[in-house]
């Protein structure tokens, strides 16, 4: 299609789409909180063993002080690119590309996980009800329907998601509930300081962090929203409290129920399951692996959605091939970007369904690749936005500085303690490859300053409608 010389489609996203509610299901959707009761608080647990609960009330304090900058730099830059385009505006282009690299790189993983476990869970939930179906063909299957829906409709995509989850949390709310009801809602071997352990808590910081990851999506639609001009950032604040709070009562709940071997509950890929036929209330597993098949089914298209948007906003400024930039003549959506990431997903699918490697390792091993990219962004957004604030000639807000002192610290900390020392295999080679793509993204970046200026001087200042 043809560009203008700032790599800008003529007609671009279409404004007043979606609501601010709609705006919270995809933030909440691309956060998928389902997925942390039925399968990473298994790999947070096995770090942190009974503090798990303080694990995600800590990181979740944090996260929210994260989201407050995040939403202050949205408040002022609405943008289908979010974090990329804040940084380059506030720090530098540089930070920009490296956050939309980091962007990329790390909702890819989440968006080649989600289709797997929806397919997963479908699987399970009719196992329960003595039918056999192959996970695989079904992975497959909500690969093609979430890049469908992509294209089609973002409403639908946003409308749905915030609907999904909901019921999803309330189904594995009640399992929490049914578990403390049998085991008592108070349990003492979860605040005894003998069972605390730096090292562990730290470690599991890094999974807990990838659990709120996500809410930073609501800026991915700005552009496309309707109604006031601050639905997109308070949509950020909002996910995390929401979620927080449904994290710390879970992880609390479920680490009561396994009677604190958190070992046991470490290699468990579903313990949800296990808690439902354990207290004798099978038909709650039930509604968790559909509501866990449903949430992962609208985090693909929630996830495919933004990764599109940010490509869409990345090829705008010309930093990723222009052709990105394509817009669905219809419907308005990153068609060409759809098209790759469709079919990255479904060829992963398709590959998970006949090498049958073990799900839970797999997604563990995503989950530390897009867990550091959050890390780098998260760290980004707590500079950029008194930066940002300076620049705009007001005075820096006292959470601003809050979230300085408290946030960089436990970032940097818990970083550091993902890097040293060095992780067993295959985690190592993850995080080798985590540093060598951004590594990467730093070489495009350098490349096209060098061959074409004029698009990071655009990034800079800033485009219409990016």
């Amino acid at each position: 299609m043809p560009l203008s010389p700032l790599g800008e489609p003529p007609d671009g996203l279409t404004a007043g789409r979606v609501s601010g509610l709609e705006i919270l299901g995809h933030a909440v959707a691309n956060i998928t909180p389902s997925a942390m009761a039925a399968v990473t608080i298994s790999l947070v647990a096995a770090n942190a063993g009974s503090f798990t609960w303080l694990v995600y009330l800590v990181v979740g304090a944090v996260m929210w002080l994260v989201a407050t900058q995040v939403a202050l730099l949205a408040a002022d830059t609405p943008a289908a690119g979010s974090l990329f385009v804040y940084f380059a505006r506030a720090i530098h282009p540089l930070a920009g590309v490296i956050a939309g690299w980091s962007m990329v790189g790390g909702y890819l993983g989440a968006l080649l996980a989600a289709p797997v476990l929806a397919g997963l869970f479908t699987a399970k939930a009719a196992a329960l009800m003595h039918i056999v179906v192959p996970a695989g063909p079904l992975s497959v299957a909500f690969a093609i329907m979430s890049w469908w829906l992509a294209v089609r409709n973002v409403e639908i995509a946003a409308r749905s998601s915030l609907i999904i989850e909901l019921v999803s949390l309330a189904a594995m709310t009640a399992i929490g509930v049914v578990t403390l009801f049998h085991h008592g809602f108070v349990d003492p071997v979860q605040f005894d300081p003998r069972n605390f352990h730096w090292r562990g808590v730290l470690r599991a910081g890094t999974l807990t962090v990838l659990a709120f990851g996500g809410f930073e999506t609501a800026g991915n639609l700005a552009r496309e929203g309707r109604g006031p001009a601050g639905s997109a950032p308070k949509a950020m604040t909002a996910s995390v409290l929401l979620v927080g709070g449904f994290f710390v009562f879970m992880a609390y709940a479920v680490v009561a129920g396994f009677s604190n071997h958190t070992r046991r509950l470490g290699g468990t890929i579903a313990p949800l399951n296990w808690l439902a036929v354990h207290e004798n209330t099978p038909v709650l597993g039930l509604f968790a692996d559909i509501g866990m098949a449903t949430a992962a089914f609208s985090a693909a298209i929630a996830t495919f959605n933004s990764i599109a948007r940010i490509m869409y906003s990345m090829a705008r400024h010309r930093i990723l091939p222009v052709q990105l930039a394509a817009l669905h003549p219809e419907h308005h959506t990153p068609v060409v970007a759809l098209g790759v990431l469709g079919v990255l997903a479904t060829g992963f699918a398709a590959v998970m369904a006949v090498v049958h490697l073990p799900v839970l390792e797999v997604i563990n091993l995503f989950g530390i690749f897009t867990s550091l990219g959050f890390l780098v962004i998260y760290l980004l957004a707590l500079i950029a936005a008194p930066v940002h604030v300076r620049r705009w000639g007001r005075r820096i807000p006292a959470l601003s500085w809050a979230a300085l002192a408290i946030g960089v610290p436990v970032l940097l900390r818990v970083l550091a303690t993902n890097l040293y020392p060095p992780p067993p295999f295959p985690r190592d080679w993850v995080t080798l490859a985590f540093f060598g793509y951004l590594f990467l993204g730093a070489a495009v970046f350098l490349w096209r300053s060098r061959s074409d200026p004029g698009c990071v001087s655009a990034l800079a200042e800033g485009i219409s409608g990016d």
